[in-house]
């Protein structure tokens, strides 16, 4: 029973690991896109992917 216990706890552990280390690498994706726009929006310069992200109605 105890072995059981451990190995679910150190489940619990990497799983929750897991879902910190998955919202920080999202966080810092959005994080360095809006740097990269304003950086962009400094310049003068529009975004040169933004008509990539365009969907048009059909």
């Amino acid at each position: 029973m105890q072995l059981s216990l451990i190995l679910g706890l150190v489940a619990l552990i990497f799983v929750v690991a897991t879902v910190l280390v998955v919202a920080e690498d999202r966080r810092a994706t959005r994080r360095a896109a809006q740097r990269r726009q304003a950086r962009l929006a400094d310049l003068g310069e529009i975004d040169p992917l933004a008509a990539q992200r365009l969907r048009a109605d059909r």
